[in-house]
């Protein structure tokens, strides 16, 4: 139900299950997770991808998690539990990819959809795009995690109306609130996601991980420690990626890394 494939140094994560808005089961959890560790794992040798884009099937994104599946689950405790850590493992690990990550949002976005796209470091959605967390409407809560990465986007005030109005955004909304970096025709979007993740392709692969280490850090979801992110900024500084950058500065030409 989540395709994986690449293509040059673009990987792309799709979800296919469109008869029901792209909702999460466990098992696609599982298979996010996944497909995570092996974009971290090949990153610095060759041919490693350089960007990340997930998508939904056109209509929707993802509605959240199958909440046919997650009722099935509240008889079993330690089934439940299982399910709600491997869904926190799999977002950490698309939130700590050390390659930049695009969301092409197409439709509804909404509870662990939410939390996918802002995961992510950027996202581009259509007039369609709409944008929803209600676990109040659930009697739940929105784990802590999914939580911090709401307020990172959005600010205490607008995680508020969020969380505990249950307010629903549409597209030019969710644009000006700072969820969509752009918004653009539902036939213009993979264009526009191509076009993006080539020029994100094009940067520094040591300053994509060590921008994303550094704000992981800052944000109090990294993985690196202070020093570790402190050592890569040094390292830089004698790296391959700087001496290229240098030169192709000085020689007034694009930068090939």
């Amino acid at each position: 139900m989540i395709e994986f494939t690449r293509e040059g140094p673009v990987a792309s994560l799709t979800v296919r299950r469109a008869a029901k808005k792209n909702a999460f089961t466990e098992a696609m959890w599982r298979a996010l997770n996944d497909a995570c560790a092996t974009l971290a794992a090949e990153q610095g040798q060759p041919g490693a991808a350089r960007v990340l884009l997930l998508q939904g099937e056109p209509g929707a994104f993802c509605a959240g998690a199958d909440i046919e599946e997650l009722t099935g689950m509240l008889r079993e405790p330690a089934v439940l539990a299982a399910n709600n850590a491997i869904v926190a493992q799999a977002q950490q690990a698309l939130q700590g990819l050390p390659l930049p990550t695009l969301a092409l949002i197409d439709g509804p976005c909404f509870g662990g959809g939410f939390g996918l796209a802002a995961a992510c470091d950027f996202r581009i959605g259509t007039p369609r795009s709409s944008f929803a967390v209600t676990p109040a409407r659930l009697g739940l809560l929105y784990s802590v995690e999914d939580t911090r990465r709401l307020l990172a986007l959005l600010g205490p005030a607008r995680t508020r109306r969020l969380l505990l109005r249950g307010e629903r955004l549409d597209a030019a909304t969710a644009l000006a609130w700072g969820v969509l970096d752009a918004v653009v025709e539902p036939d213009a979007l993979a264009a526009t996601g191509t076009q993006w993740a080539a020029e994100l392709a094009a940067q520094s692969p040591t300053s994509m991980a060590g921008i994303k280490a550094t704000l992981g850090l800052l944000g109090g979801y990294g993985e690196t420690s202070e020093p570790g992110v402190r050592a890569m900024f040094d390292a830089a500084f004698t790296g391959p990626d700087f001496a290229e950058g240098a030169a192709a500065f000085l020689q007034r030409r694009a930068p090939h890394f």
